[in-house]
């Protein structure tokens, strides 16, 4: 259902439910969304891609030997939308957390099993005393109470011991309880603790044990509801080995890919699961950690040399752009923060050229490029028109716009413990469909 209403001065299509097929091109609409099943609730992971639209996507394009990748996976809303409409995915995640997420949505889970795996989990964790110590990073005494650290290694070490086919569900559960157990406050994205918002209580290990049954129950109430499509599901889901969305492998052929690319200078997913990859052993070292910033496009952590030359993409908007945060001409930050944040946006566009570039390869002809990003950051006092800029990049390489909408956002103001004047809100979210021209 579609009405019309007024929002400071804009006209918007307020839309209850699914996204319609014949949603006319450059709308500006609202979605009162349907609650969705409980499984794409699962797993942690800031800005998640809304169902509605990869699904009216597939709705209005796809047709039954379609077949699909989203090298931007997250937490796998694409794929549970291609299972629910039967359509072969190919899909991938620089992230190791998110690859998790992603892994646990596309496989069947004997609910059961799990219940059981995790009664013994805690029986054999309540009646141990001594505790191992196996996970070291920086500031985890800080971060992480002592009786916290000491059940949360009791719990890993019985999940390494558990059937291995139940391990992938198990670990998503104990990433969740690391999260809560954590001294971070309750809603936070990114590891800070503020003392003003609310004092972090004592926790023993039974507390941890306790959300970890608490974790553990949601996943299996989420999968007495999903396993029902999986076993229906007779197309393929395949991760691919790649791991950055700029290297895609050339013997890849797909129809479309149906992606939500990072929102530039907005959410570090790195630092914000910084304590899940180390406690789930993701990665084994603080270096191990940072090195996956390598594979991050629109990545914040730029060596300081880079920082210093001012970046010149070839497009002469959004290089006057560039300048004008590199110069500090809407805004002076703080010493050397004009200069990182210009090249932050300069490598942002390069990095994305280049996946555009890999998408033309393994798109077929006349295939569809659908991504939904941020239409406008602003960096510095300068606004960034992100999804115009993008679609003017991919255009210049050899895609057409054949599509777009701008989706209203309910809640603008991602909770980051980010103290500057400067960084703006984004307002809406952009949909913006592709086609390869040959």
């Amino acid at each position: 259902m579609i009405n019309t209403v007024e929002q400071q001065f804009r006209s918007y299509s307020q839309i209850v439910g699914e996204i319609p097929d014949n949603l006319e091109s450059e709308k500006f609409i609202t979605v009162e969304r349907v609650p969705p099943i409980k499984v794409y609730s699962l797993g942690f992971q800031p800005a998640k891609f809304i169902p509605e639209i990869p699904r009216w996507f597939l709705k209005k394009y796809a047709d039954p030997d379609f077949t699909i990748l989203d090298p931007f996976c997250g937490s796998g809303t694409t794929l549970l939308e291609a299972i629910q409409q039967n359509i072969s995915a190919y899909w991938l995640d620089y992230h190791p957390l998110s690859c998790l997420i992603c892994q646990v949505k596309t496989t069947v889970f004997s609910t059961q099993e799990i219940l059981e795996a995790t009664t013994q989990i805690i029986e054999k964790t309540s009646t141990q005393k001594f505790a191992p110590a196996t996970i070291n990073f920086s500031n985890k005494d800080f971060w992480f109470q002592q009786p916290v650290q000491e059940g949360l290694e009791l719990l890993r070490e019985q999940i390494l011991l558990a059937e291995s086919s139940l391990q992938p569900l198990l670990w998503l559960a104990f990433a969740s309880t690391v999260r809560k157990t954590s001294n971070m406050n309750d809603g936070m994205i990114l590891a800070a603790r503020r003392s003003h918002i609310e004092k972090i209580p004592i926790r023993s290990r039974s507390d941890v044990f306790q959300y970890f049954q608490h974790y553990v129950k949601q996943s299996i109430e989420a999968f007495v509801e999903w396993n029902p499509f999986l076993n229906k599901f007779d197309a393929k889901i395949q991760q691919l080995s790649s791991q950055d969305a700029r290297q895609l492998p050339e013997q890849l052929k797909v129809d479309a890919i149906i992606t939500s690319p990072p929102y530039i200078n907005a959410i570090d997913y790195v630092w914000a699961s910084k304590f899940e990859l180390h406690w789930l052993g993701l990665v084994n070292s603080n270096q191990e950690r940072l090195n996956l910033y390598s594979k991050e496009i629109g990545t914040e952590r730029i060596p300081k040399q880079e920082c210093k030359e001012l970046g010149k993409t070839g497009y002469l908007h959004l290089d006057r752009l560039i300048e004008d945060i590199y110069y500090g001409k809407r805004y002076q930050a703080t010493s050397g923060q004009n200069q990182l944040r210009s090249r932050v946006v300069y490598q942002y566009f390069m990095d994305m050229k280049s996946h555009f570039l890999q998408s033309l390869k393994v798109l077929k002809k006349g295939g569809y490029y659908c991504f939904s990003v941020g239409d406008v950051s602003n960096i510095c006092g300068v606004e960034i028109p992100v999804a115009s800029l993008l679609s003017e990049i991919a255009f210049d390489l050899g895609f057409k716009q054949i599509f777009t909408f701008n989706l209203l956002l309910k809640n603008r103001r991602l909770n980051l413990p980010r103290n500057v004047n400067w960084a703006g809100t984004i307002k809406h979210d952009t949909t913006i469909v592709l086609e390869k021209l040959n």
